[in-house]
C-alpha cells in the first residue's frame, strides 16, 4: 500500500508529491533521502583523520550512481532560553554557586551576543530518473508500476550507502514519508529559524 501525500506548499515546490518514503519531483525524478549524523573531525586524532579520510575515498570510489550531499547548516537561537535563566530565583543557593551562575548567566548572554551557533545536519539523496515521466494526475496502477520501478533502482544503492556510512563510523537513516513531510513543512514554515542549503552535486 502506498501514501499519496500533498503539500500546501506544493505550487512553490519543485515537489510534485512524497511517495513510499521517495521525493518525486516535478520533472519525474525519485529521491531517496538519507540522514547521517557527523565527526568532529579537528577532535580526531592525525591517525584518526586520516583513517576517515580513506573511508570517505573508498566511498565515493565506490559509487556507480548519482549522490548529492546536502548540509542543512541552522542558527540555533538561544534568546528564549538567556531569559528564562535570568528570571530564575538563586536566592536559595550558596555564595559560591551564586557567583558560578552569574558566570553561566554571562556566557550564555555572550553565545547570544555572537550569533554563532550553528546545528548542522546532514543528507545524502540518491536520484532516479525513468524512461516514463511521472505525474500525479495518471492512473494509480501506472502510478504504482513507476514507483516500483523506482524503489527496484533505489533500494539497492540505499542499501549500499548505508553499509559505506557503517564503515566510516557514521549512522545512516533513510528518511520515511512522515520524516520528509515533517522536514519540508518545518523548512518552509520556519519562523525565525535561518536556514541555510549547501549541496555538492557528485556526477558519475
Amino acid at each position: 500500500m502506498f501514501l499519496f501525500v500533498r503539500s500546501k506548499t506544493q505550487d512553490f515546490l519543485e515537489i510534485a508529491e512524497i511517495i513510499a518514503d521517495m521525493i518525486i519531483t516535478k520533472n519525474g525524478t525519485f529521491l531517496v533521502a538519507i540522514k547521517t549524523n557527523a565527526v568532529n573531525f579537528e577532535l580526531l586524532s592525525v591517525e584518526e583523520q586520516e583513517s576517515k579520510i580513506r573511508a570517505f575515498g573508498s566511498f565515493i570510489n565506490s559509487l556507480d550512481f548519482d549522490l548529492q550531499i546536502l548540509i542543512d547548516t541552522k542558527h540555533i537561537r538561544l534568546h528564549k532560553y538567556a531569559d528564562y535563566i535570568d528570571s530564575l530565583e538563586n536566592k536559595r543557593l550558596s555564595p559560591g554557586m551564586q557567583r558560578q551562575f552569574k558566570i553561566y548567566k554571562r556566557f550564555i548572554r555572550k553565545l547570544v551576543a555572537s550569533q554563532n551557533i550553528l546545528d548542522k545536519k546532514f543528507y545524502l539523496v540518491i536520484p532516479y530518473r525513468g524512461l516514463v515521466n511521472y505525474s500525479p494526475d495518471m492512473p494509480d496502477a501506472k502510478k504504482k508500476t513507476l514507483i516500483e520501478q523506482a524503489l527496484n533502482f533505489l533500494i539497492p544503492k540505499r542499501n549500499h550507502v548505508l553499509r559505506m556510512l557503517k564503515q566510516m563510523g557514521l549512522e545512516g537513516q533513510q528518511m520515511t514519508t512522515a520524516d520528509l513531510v515533517k522536514y519540508f513543512y518545518k523548512a518552509y514554515n520556519a519562523e525565525d529559524d535561518v536556514i541555510k542549503f549547501e549541496s555538492q552535486q557528485i556526477p558519475l
